[in-house]
């Protein structure tokens, strides 16, 4: 009767000691988070030669989709959940596009044409920090990191008088900031909801001779948006 009574006490003193570990544990998780966003991109165009320099640029503003994918693990610590994950990501809708129009005189004039803005696939890596709310039973967190896209550049304008026509494109890594909040719920498959803000800034030059004159084009492409992505995972 005392060794029953003993084990009893036993199990009922550890039990919640177990479950408090347990809850306490670090843990990896996998998280699919289909996503839309608003981006807003910006080019610059600036033509330089031996008399002197002209510039322009344009923006425009787009919605876009896609779908993110997260690798990552979290620790206690202290009342808060620390870690970090891996992303990968993939555009539904890879091109901005738009039109710059002709600026200044002379030979260092910006002809007018065509650029646009190609995203293809993303890599990247947050840091997370994150911390139980009671009041919804779930985790709030922020977020903030890097990331990689593949993308292809274009910028492309015509003399109207020479009918002289400069196409130049490239393809090169692109690496947004990102920061934003989001929340976990704990449902079957725990529901992740996140907002975040990310912003990039891409230049190079290129040199061409145009009528026996030395031209430098410098380009630039500014990129910007919010994104709101929701979706399931694992614990």
């Amino acid at each position: 009767m005392r060794k029953t009574l003993l084990v009893t006490l036993t199990t009922l003193c550890t039990s919640p000691l177990a479950a408090t570990q347990a809850r306490a544990q670090s843990s990896f998780y996998i998280r699919m988070l289909p996503e839309v966003s608003v981006v807003s991109a910006e080019h610059t165009k600036q033509v330089t030669t031996a008399d002197g320099f002209s510039s322009n640029s344009s923006s425009a503003l787009t919605p876009e989709g896609g779908i993110n994918f997260y690798v990552g693990y979290l620790s206690p610590s202290e009342g808060w959940a620390i870690g970090g994950e891996l992303r990968g990501a993939i555009s539904l809708r890879p091109t901005i596009e738009d039109r710059i129009s002709r600026a200044g005189t002379g030979t260092h004039a910006v002809w007018p044409g065509p650029w646009e803005i190609a995203n293809r696939v993303g890599m990247g890596a947050n840091l997370l920090a994150g911390r139980n709310l009671g009041f919804i039973n779930g985790r709030g967190f922020l977020f903030a990191g890097i990331a990689r896209w593949n993308t292809d550049f274009r910028s492309a304008g015509d003399d109207p008088a020479s009918e002289e026509l400069i196409d130049d494109t490239r393809q090169t890594g692109r690496w947004p900031l990102t920061a934003g909040l989001g929340v976990t719920l704990p449902f079957e498959r725990p529901l992740d909801i996140r907002l975040r803000y990310f912003r990039s800034v891409t230049s190079w030059s290129v040199d061409h001779d145009v009528n026996q004159e030395s031209l430098t084009f410098d380009y630039t492409f500014s990129v910007q948006g919010l994104a709101l992505s929701l979706g399931l995972g694992t614990r």
